[in-house]
């Protein structure tokens, strides 16, 4: 029988950490080790497998095609590495929370992370609700909902969970009417009240940019389906492009970022809220999506 060679856990933690943010100093800081020490164990998991993992220069870092493989499997020996550990090792989560999400949280990504909080833990009941950020914040100050997961305003006393760049967007073949023309530019919005939607129209109109709103979405899938057909542009965060669009910038303001943040009402089961919370920031760290740095 040929021997097996275990691929130890901290070493794929420290290479997931480095693939995430392309720097051996910042990965460190994710795990807790200096940069020399996150550079032998480098090393040493290139030496487990037999390959590199990383192209090094003095400017740049990039995976190899053997290290996106191992990036792969890493992600998944974690996640379940540490969901086998919340499971046995945590005291037992269980109860009902009502959770409300943006229509501009991660859109592609929230099946996966309402399926890893599912199995993370199984005693717990999730009801979802989907909406815009101000609708959502109105259900929770009623009552109807425990947590919500929504657009942090400036009023707001708690720090980010997750931030990301907005863009301006449109389809690859989509044309531009001229920005002094007196062809409108066609709009592809949520309804009101839209946060995103009364900026795109408050700095058209203050550019003295004619513009037109040529479709109202349901979601924010639908939007992406109009922007993607070519009905127009819109303004997404960066986590809802997708493949056919490209960002607009010269002649358009700047839409700023994205904040996501947690509220939750003052009687919310505190426990299931923190889980919540933990597989959130978990899912966005496996997924290599940006964390809010301050």
């Amino acid at each position: 029988m040929d021997r097996i060679t275990n691929l130890e856990l901290d070493l794929l933690r420290s290479f997931a950490a480095v693939a995430d943010t392309g720097s051996f100093t910042t990965a460190g800081d994710l795990v807790a080790r200096t940069q020399s020490a996150v550079s032998v164990q480098i090393k040493r998991l290139e030496q487990i497998v037999g390959k590199r993992v990383f192209e090094r220069t003095s400017r740049s870092l990039a995976l190899t095609p053997a290290g996106a493989t191992l990036l792969d499997s890493a992600r998944r020996i974690l996640e379940l590495n540490d969901e086998t550990v919340r499971r046995l090792a945590g005291p037992p989560v269980t109860g009902l929370i009502r959770v409300g999400i943006t229509e501009y949280f991660l859109p592609g990504a929230l099946p996966r992370l309402l399926m890893r909080f599912a199995a993370a833990y199984p005693g717990v009941r999730v009801d979802v609700r989907m909406g815009l950020s101000m609708d959502l914040r109105a259900a929770l100050a009623a009552g109807a909902l425990d947590a919500a997961i929504v657009r942090r305003t400036a009023r707001d006393r708690i720090r980010p969970l997750w931030s990301e760049p907005q863009h301006w967007v449109a389809a690859n073949a989509f044309e531009l009417p001229g920005a002094s023309g007196g062809t409108p530019l066609p709009l592809v919005l949520l309804p009101e009240p839209c946060v995103l939607r009364s900026f795109a129209l408050d700095a058209l109109q203050r550019a003295k940019r004619p513009c037109r709103i040529a479709f109202v979405g349901s979601s924010t899938v639908s939007v992406q389906a109009a922007v993607a057909a070519g009905l127009g542009v819109s303004v997404l965060p960066h986590s809802a492009m997708r493949a056919g669009m490209r960002v607009l910038g010269k002649g358009f303001p700047n839409p700023g970022r994205l904040e996501i943040a947690v509220l939750k009402r003052p009687r919310a089961p505190e426990d299931v809220v923190a889980a919540l919370e933990g597989v959130i920031r978990e899912t966005l760290e496996r997924m290599a999506v940006t964390p809010f740095a301050a």
